[in-house]
């Protein structure tokens, strides 16, 4: 299936059963090419640090069709990918890795930039929400303590703080030509374990 909207996530943490240290995303449109290929390509960012073996990783893809308002095609895909033991040096193998494969499906999709660089207030709107779904937290909690803006690039540097102290750190336009891509992060704090599923009631 070749979607008509694909949203992919790439996850940074030491331990898949916490919530991550850092999420790279991207939204794309029109991409030329079948989710079983996107997955091939996430797939080499396993082996960035050059080991002998790829970095644990889970993976999951959704696909559908949309009805509702404009109709169309869709896909999703979130990855999740052990640091391991190398650490920050393992962190940057993966994020160039990252980058790479998002340029190259980049060149793959009808992707296009922004028409007009978005307010502040609507790049703050675009990154709680990626804080939100990444990391679980109240948008309306998260308050903006810093938003520069480099208009050469089209990018936005926001910091959050939640009223329980921690604090958070996004990029809208993580990478130059592609403003749908997002970095989103949690600074200087674990970032917390990953609630437990509920178990299944054998009643019902």
């Amino acid at each position: 299936m070749r979607p008509q909207e694909t949203y992919i996530a790439v996850s940074l943490g030491d331990d898949l059963g916490y919530y991550p240290q850092e999420v790279w995303s991207l939204n794309l449109t029109h991409l030329d090419m079948y989710t079983e290929d996107v997955l091939d390509e996430l797939a080499g960012i396993t082996w960035a640090e050059g080991n002998d073996y790829p970095n644990y990783s889970a993976v999951s893809a959704t696909t559908g069709e949309r009805n509702w308002g404009a109709s169309g095609s869709y896909s999703e895909i979130l990855m999740q990918v052990s640091t391991g033991a190398a650490g920050g040096v393992g962190t940057l193998a993966i994020t160039a890795a990252i980058k790479v494969v998002y340029e190259k499906l980049r060149a793959h999709s009808q992707s296009e930039g922004w028409r007009d660089l978005p307010t502040a207030e609507r790049a703050a709107e675009i990154a709680r929400s990626r804080l939100h779904q990444h990391y679980e937290v109240a948008s309306e909690k998260l308050t903006v303590v810093r938003s520069d803006v480099d208009l050469e690039t089209q990018r936005y540097d926001l910091e959050f703080v939640h009223e329980d102290g921690r604090r958070f750190g996004a990029t809208i336009g993580a990478l130059t030509g592609l403003p749908w891509c997002t970095r989103v992060w949690v600074e200087g704090a674990d970032p917390g374990l990953r609630p437990l599923p509920p178990v299944p009631d054998p009643g019902n």
